[in-house]
């Protein structure tokens, strides 16, 4: 959906409501499979991406990119689009963004100070405009940094009425670099074509180049990988930007709500503070979305052989055979999940991996009880309260059950949150997915995300580093909080760190895990800041579907840390 969005107002959670909610889910999941499935006999998949690399084209108004880091000219005070060479999307991709006046170099306060970023991502079906609008027509958000409605939105049986920006009055500056990704695939770059969304993610390997089932001819995109590794550090090296993770903060819509709170809860050590709007939050609704744990609050993965056995990965049958690239929009823009995560059976811990849902345990960080990242998250009710809702019967049909489907995703994304005890903000507001709904609680969710990093003049108050925290992935090497972990295991499945401190830690999966504890906390095992356990082989396959009814699995082990010597 090509929507733009904000925050709201948690104001009623009837249970008929939601069961209502629960069922149209269903029934809109089952839609689409029926839908993907139908559709399996009118194409093959395309082996690689053949169309020339012309941006001027598909990024069209974009300054070309710069030779070298450090010598790009940033234009303030209007929304502006710059390309940039990514070598994890294979090609040129572009991004807009919009500094405002007051965080120009030459007027910030004291000399050398900064501004912090607020990085945002687009929904189904949208480019790097859809968040920030352009030089001629810059978007909702980008006027909200310094003006809102004249009434308090939430305090209003109407807000819908103060969407359009042109009503809203001047409010004090919001000092926010706003940074619009482009999340679709480029031309000549890699996927199966250029202009598919890349739901914010590295797409599964299996289906690339190299992969066991490779459906297109060139190696997987990453897309998590470019916004982190590439387009971060080069806001930071061209832009008046403070750097590091108390001057960042990341929100997305609709699809980028996914996003925002997926990169977020997989890098909570990236972030201050997160934010989704309308968020699809958990795409699993085929065979039907994970229940929680009754005891551990998580989706448990796999049960660990008592030897080890032969690993075999399970086919993909849907992603395989289904071409996806050749089916109208927006069927597409539902689709391409087809090939970012797989198949929803035979690559579901893959999904889960990359699900909110699963990972709300990873927002379980804290300092002296102070949570160490701000979340913050709504979702409409997807009631319709404009006549003018439904002069496009098709257009409507689409907004109402896209927001039908994020709710009943919202609802299962906090009962996830509140079963690892992490504290967020989710609020509901009522409309369906449009802008006219959205629009008049961007200046609160600015307001709110600005508060949790620093400001150029000192002030801000971002989340504190935690002196404990929790994590789950089926990631094999990664660093997190300052801590470095790699697994050796075959099967994709789940590596649990929990109550993690310079003191211990606790280890649930599989496989050969090793620590290494931060020179910081001057702790470890037998003289050694490096800890190796051995938690069981691996599953002989990956996560499959029936796995959340397991209330453990794999092995436990406590580890107590002790000081090093010296």
């Amino acid at each position: 959906m090509r929507q733009r969005a904000a925050n709201g107002e948690w104001r009623r959670h009837p249970v008929l409501f939601v069961l209502k909610r629960r069922l149209t889910t269903a029934v809109a999941g089952m839609a689409l499979l029926v839908g993907f499935v139908a559709a399996g006999d009118r194409g093959v998949f395309p082996s690689a991406s053949t169309q020339p690399a012309d941006t001027a084209s598909f990024f069209p108004g974009c300054n070309a990119p710069v030779s070298a880091l450090g010598t790009l000219t940033v234009v303030v005070g209007t929304v502006t689009c710059q390309e940039m060479p990514s070598a994890d999307l294979g090609g040129t991709t572009a991004f807009s963004y919009y500094v405002p006046k007051q965080c120009a170099p030459a007027v910030l306060d004291p000399v050398g100070a900064r501004c912090p970023v607020l990085y945002l991502l687009h929904g189904f079906g949208g480019d790097y405009t859809s968040e920030l609008g352009t030089a001629s027509a810059p978007s909702a958000m980008v006027a909200a940094l310094d003006s809102g409605p004249p009434v308090d939105p939430n305090h209003v049986l109407d807000p819908w009425d103060y969407g359009n920006p042109s009503g809203w009055v001047p409010m004090s500056p919001i000092d926010f670099i706003l940074v619009a990704p482009d999340g679709r695939t480029v031309p000549g770059g890699y996927g199966p074509g250029p202009g598919l969304d890349g739901f914010w993610m590295d797409w599964n390997p299996r289906y690339g180049a190299g992969g066991d089932q490779h459906v297109y001819g060139t190696p997987p995109p990453r897309f998590e990988a470019s916004l982190l590794d590439e387009l971060v550090p080069y806001v930071d090296q061209n832009f008046p930007a403070g750097q590091g993770r108390d001057w960042q903060a990341l929100q997305g819509t609709s699809l980028g709500g996914f996003g925002s709170y997926k990169d977020g809860l997989q890098h909570p050590d990236t972030w201050a503070s997160l934010g989704s709007i309308s968020g699809a939050l958990n795409f699993l609704i085929a065979p039907g979305p994970q229940p929680l744990s009754p005891i551990t609050g998580r989706s448990p993965v796999s049960v660990s052989p008592p030897a080890g056995v032969p690993y075999f990965q399970v086919p993909g049958v849907v992603s395989a055979n289904v071409p996806v690239t050749s089916l109208p929009a927006p069927i597409e823009d539902f689709g391409v999940a087809l090939y970012a995560l797989g198949d929803p059976v035979g690559d579901q811990a893959f999904y889960r991996g990359n699900m909110p849902v699963d990972l709300a345990g990873n927002g379980h960080a804290t300092a002296g009880g102070t949570p160490s990242l701000d979340i913050r998250g709504f979702s409409n009710d997807a009631v319709p309260r404009q006549a003018s809702d439904v002069e496009s019967p098709q257009n409507y049909a689409s907004a109402q059950a896209f927001e039908a489907l994020v709710l009943d995703m919202n609802v299962q994304m906090e009962a996830a949150f509140a079963a690892e005890g992490v504290t967020n903000t989710y609020q509901l507001h009522p409309g369906i997915h449009e802008d006219v709904y959205w629009n008049p609680f961007l200046r609160q969710e600015l307001a709110g995300q600005y508060a949790n990093v620093l400001h150029p003049d000192g002030t801000g108050a971002p989340p504190p580093v935690p002196t404990s925290f929790d994590y789950r992935t089926i990631a094999t090497q990664f660093d997190i909080w300052g801590w470095h972990v790699s697994v050796q295991r075959p099967d994709v499945d789940f590596l649990d760190l929990t109550g993690v401190n310079c003191q211990g830690l606790t280890l649930q999966g599989t496989g050969l895990v090793t620590v290494d504890v931060p020179a910081s906390c001057g702790t470890g095992v037998h003289g050694s800041p490096t800890v190796t356990v051995d938690l069981g082989p691996g599953a002989p396959v990956d996560d499959g579907p029936d796995a959340a009814a397991i209330p453990a699995y794999g092995g436990t082990a406590r580890i107590s840390l002790t000081p090093l010597a010296g």
